[in-house]
């Protein structure tokens, strides 16, 4: 029974990862649309990075294959998958949902902080938050924390019809 129990709890953290990397993709999409100047200094899109740093542990008659239409669904796919994994961290942790706004919020820091304050600086991907201007980088902690809360939101919702 406990086996069926972490399960479910997963589960529901993949789907819940799901509704908020969606949420996510459409709120920097309309960032990106309407208030542009607020947008991180991204200089490369992260999933295409990652594909190609993918691409170079094969050999190169196996990457010219490769048709450029599967790298580019894999590279916005990779931006879900990472929203599905933090949701999948939260959910491990969290069997409940203890408050809402408290837990969003930190999932969405903490999701933020992995990425602006940890890998994308050390890959080259974007600059230090020190070198971007504040509403950039408050701009994009207040977008990952409406991750956070939709996640958590959609994680509660789940858990509470199984």
């Amino acid at each position: 029974m406990r086996r069926r129990g972490t399960l479910q709890r997963l589960s529901s953290g993949a789907l819940a990862g799901l509704a908020g990397s969606v949420a996510m993709q459409g709120l920097q999409a309309a960032g990106q649309r309407f208030m542009p100047r607020q947008m991180p200094p991204i200089r490369r899109h992260p999933g295409q990075f990652m594909v190609e740093k993918a691409e170079e542990l094969i050999p190169p008659q196996a990457q010219e294959k490769i048709p450029e239409a599967a790298e580019k669904a894999t590279a916005q796919t990779l931006g879900v998958g990472y929203g599905v994994m933090f949701a999948l961290l939260y959910s491990a942790a969290r069997p409940r949902v203890k408050n809402l706004f408290f837990d969003g919020t930190m999932l969405g820091l903490a999701t933020w902080a992995a990425g602006y304050l940890g890998w994308l600086p050390a890959t080259h991907l974007m600059p230090a938050i020190t070198r971007q201007k504040p509403l950039q980088v408050f701009g994009a902690m207040g977008s990952h924390i409406l991750f956070g809360l939709a996640t958590v939101a959609a994680y509660q919702a789940v858990r509470k019809r199984l």
